[in-house]
């Protein structure tokens, strides 16, 4: 019998990509009040730069363990700091920020420190929305005879502003972030720790995320059932198959309801 469903955060209850595709594009048009400029081309360009700095970066292996991408890197406050790494990032990443924009402008030969200053500063609040999945509130609402636990990789300061930027946090009796344990998804070592909050056993779970390579790969170790929901950013992956695939997380209730 299922006692608790457990959510991934980020692109399965609350919009992410689309979010920080907004928070770029109001920067790109930004920019060009300061100078004639290609906006598609910069948003694009912003997005590469954002990588490839964030991978050269001084604590990439640690943000690839807990799950905390180049996007986010460009406006998490890092102010709390639950390992060393987290420092190095709160040092590092105005710099970073500023750098984005030096290398995304620098393509269509713009020099301007003063406009990269104000972009990265810029995005730190253009980004922060957190608009819930159309679903969410029907489904929570239908979901209230389960225990509800949120699974959740990234920076501990980050992932609880969106919990609470998008109301949420009341609706969960345990919430698990790969920054605060400092184990993420998909190891085994944060599922059993919601287990163990929840006062579950795995097999009386069932995960719902977007990601198959960290939320489905990672119920499958823990032994859960597992429900994937294809937003349209993350391929199916052959190699973790879920117990349903659904595009709307209602879609899942008449299953939920035969186990």
């Amino acid at each position: 019998m299922v006692q608790a469903v457990l959510f991934d955060l980020d692109e399965t209850l609350i919009l992410d990509h689309s979010v920080s595709l907004h928070a770029l594009q109001g920067c790109a048009f930004y920019a060009a009040s300061w100078y004639s400029l290609d906006i598609p081309r910069l948003v694009q360009a912003a997005e590469e730069a954002a990588v490839r700095l964030w991978r050269a970066g001084p604590a990439y292996s640690y943000t690839q363990r807990i799950g905390h991408s180049a996007g986010e890197g460009l406006w998490a406050r890092y102010t709390v700091q639950t390992h060393p790494a987290l420092k190095v990032l709160s040092e590092w990443a105005p710099d970073f920020r500023v750098a984005v924009w030096q290398e995304a402008l620098g393509e269509q030969r713009i020099r301007d420190q003063a406009l990269c200053e104000a972009l990265a500063h810029r995005y730190l609040s253009e980004r922060r929305l957190f608009p819930r999945y159309p679903e969410v509130d029907a489904l929570l609402e239908r979901l209230r005879g389960y225990k509800l636990g949120l699974v959740t990789n990234g920076v501990p300061d980050l992932q609880r502003e969106k919990l609470t930027g998008a109301s949420l946090q009341d609706w969960f009796q345990a919430v698990a972030v790969s920054g605060e344990l400092d184990v993420g998804k998909p190891e085994q070592g944060i599922f059993e720790h919601i287990c163990r909050e929840l006062n579950v056993e795995p097999s009386a779970c069932v995960m719902v995320g977007d990601n198959p390579e960290r939320d489905i790969a990672g119920a499958l170790r823990a032994g859960m059932r597992s429900v994937w929901v294809n937003r349209g950013f993350k391929p199916k992956d052959p190699r973790y198959q879920a117990d349903l695939e659904v595009s709307n997380l209602l879609e899942m209730l008449p299953w939920l309801e035969t186990l």
